[in-house]
């Protein structure tokens, strides 16, 4: 058996020096690093040490709340991108049992031939989809419900509880309040692009960090923010979800087990769920 640290050496070792065997199978390849760069701001082992962080919050929450992961559970990555956090969870799970979602189509073609998988769907910006009922034991998302709108993120909660077996677990990322501070800071420096939109975001950066304090859901869909290409501004921006609001928006579902957000090592909060 691995150790966390050898696991995460070795999916490095699997970019830097492909290919790399783990349990008779070739572990996914990668895109090149402008594809890697472009979707995360990194490549290569950089953007690999983020996953990685959340793939432990993940393993160590799910089982520290009574749901470690099993051989036989089934994993649906939410918002699966080139399948930068899925490949982590190979540790836990045969390749069969790891499935992805996305809205875009070319993500979705690169996770099918990296991961020689065809668990890997495309999905419209709002759901239903044609997943089947009850069958995903955990369902995790990396930057998605950091990005998603109010209506998004219910809409998408509503589809989880339907997909997941009974007691199901979920772990979902959002902006944190200190994010504010941090795309405030941006105004007046002289950046362009994405870091210019982030400065720009809120006319008024105090009544959005009122409304976040009072527990309400923050969405700026302002231009520059949304992603392009698929994630159009109708439901795709910058999102911040306090933990009031987590526990209270979705408790028709969920039960928030855990709010987890240790700014050493995170850079998004991490809402557990459990489905009721």
């Amino acid at each position: 058996m691995l150790s966390k640290d050898e696991w995460f050496e070795t999916i490095c070792a699997s970019y830097a020096s492909p290919p790399v065997v783990f349990n008779g199978r070739s572990l996914p390849g990668f895109p090149s690093d402008l594809i890697q760069s472009n979707t995360t701001g990194q490549a290569g082992v950089d953007t690999l040490k983020e996953a990685f962080v959340f793939y432990q919050d993940c393993i160590n929450n799910f089982k520290s709340l009574g749901a470690g992961i099993e051989p036989h559970h089934h994993l649906l990555d939410f918002g699966v991108g080139w399948g930068r956090i899925a490949r982590f969870f190979l540790k836990e799970l045969p390749l069969e049992n790891i499935h992805g979602l996305d809205v875009m189509n070319e993500f979705v073609e690169i996770c099918r031939q990296t991961f020689g998988s065809d668990n890997f769907n495309v999905t419209t910006p709002f759901p239903p989809t044609l997943l089947p009922a009850e069958k995903y034991n955990f369902i995790v998302g990396y930057s998605v419900f950091s990005h998603l709108s109010e209506e998004a993120c219910a809409s998408w909660m509503q589809e989880f509880h339907r997909l997941l077996a009974p007691g199901g677990m979920i772990a979902l990322t959002t902006r944190g309040r200190n994010f504010f501070d941090f795309c405030e800071g941006l105004k007046g420096e002289g950046h362009t692009g994405y870091l210019d939109a982030l400065s720009r975001m809120f006319e008024d950066f105090s009544a959005a960090r009122a409304r976040y304090d009072r527990g309400e859901c923050v969405h700026s869909n302002s231009y520059g923010v949304s992603g392009g290409g698929a994630m159009t501004s109708d439901f795709y921006g910058e999102t911040f979800i306090p933990e009031p609001y987590a526990k209270a928006a979705y408790s028709q579902f969920f039960m928030l087990e855990k709010f987890l957000f240790d700014p050493s090592r995170q850079t998004h909060p991490i809402m557990f769920f459990r489905k009721k």
